[in-house]
């Protein structure tokens, strides 16, 4: 009796000595303030460091917070899974900045340990704009890239400097990405996104010839005829197409072109009907693969209507 009497008279000195940050959360438009708590359960050194990782978790969900209240200024369409990785990627970019933070106390009681940090809100916003400003010009520095390439009709790398452009600002969607180029406003974002599409809708598919005469239940050999991948009449190597064949299965349907812009047809089986019809697509799902892992980008990029051709293989009487 004497020891649990001596318990509660302990844990009665303890309350008292509550700091004041426990008994009533502060609130403060200079600081972010987080208080963590962990049970004494482990070593000392485990549990202090569990509040202090509590502490700061409760920071970063302040500034998540605020990030949400941004949400209406995101400049994309929903798309599966592309908006919660947005989400993401802004609340990621904003946590790097929780450097900086202070402890301001610690407390225990018979039970847990308490720990009080503050994040300065001005030395936040001052690296967040600091860090931005770099990323806009990353952002930038990638979209001249991809003008280069583009010029010298580098496709393939063209694309992957728009989409690093595009890449490089994806933490701040909630947030305008303007920057200025001497006396001129520069949107990367935008700027970065009209050259991607501008550039795969400049791709074009045509095949060597219209229609090819094949006899009925016989086998075409790869290579019957050949199709050309152009922009503006320049051929282009390395663009993936897929072929899709209304007389059934190809045992191979993915192609790249050749260094000099030309697939070869797949080997297939005509059977008895008529007509049937060998359709070639700009393969939009690869080619997002191929240049970047952002979802975003990739949604950009499997949104565009794709190039096509079409050659119809009709059968000998």
């Amino acid at each position: 009796m004497t020891g649990c009497s001596t318990q509660k008279k302990e844990a009665e000195l303890l309350e008292l000595s509550k700091p004041q940050w426990l008994k009533e959360r502060p609130v403060s438009t200079s600081y972010f303030y987080g208080i963590g708590i962990s049970p004494k359960v482990g070593g000392q050194v485990y549990y202090e460091e569990q509040a202090r990782e509590k502490a700061l978790a409760d920071i970063s969900k302040q500034i998540s917070t605020q990030i949400k209240s941004d949400q209406s200024y995101y400049r994309m369409e929903d798309g599966t899974g592309v908006y919660e990785y947005i989400q993401s990627r802004v609340r990621a970019t904003s946590e790097e900045f929780l450097e900086g933070y202070e402890l301001l106390d610690e407390w225990e009681d018979l039970n847990n340990r308490f720990a009080f940090y503050r994040l300065s809100k001005s030395e936040f916003y001052a690296r967040k704009a600091k860090r931005k400003e770099e990323a806009l010009q990353l952002g930038f520095q990638k979209y001249e890239l991809a003008q280069e390439a583009q010029q010298r009709n580098d496709i393939i790398t063209a694309l992957e400097q728009y989409a690093a452009s595009i890449d490089a600002v994806s933490g701040y969607m909630n947030e305008a990405t303007i920057i200025q180029t001497g006396h001129d406003s520069f949107d990367v974002y935008e700027r970065a996104k009209e050259g991607l599409t501008y550039l795969l809708s400049c791709l074009q598919l045509s095949y060597s010839q219209s229609e090819v005469r094949v006899e009925h239940n016989s086998n075409l050999h790869e290579g019957t005829t050949v199709l050309r991948v152009s922009k503006f009449n320049q051929l282009i190597s390395g663009i993936p197409v897929r072929f899709r064949y209304s007389g059934g299965f190809l045992a191979s349907d993915k192609y790249k072109s050749d260094d000099k812009g030309m697939i070869t047809t797949p080997s297939l089986s005509f059977g008895n009907k008529p007509t049937e019809s060998l359709k070639a697509e700009l393969d939009l799902q690869t080619v997002g693969r191929q240049i970047s892992r952002n979802l975003l980008v990739r949604q950009l990029i499997e949104k565009q209507k794709p190039a096509t051709a079409t050659l119809l293989l009709k059968g000998i009487e």
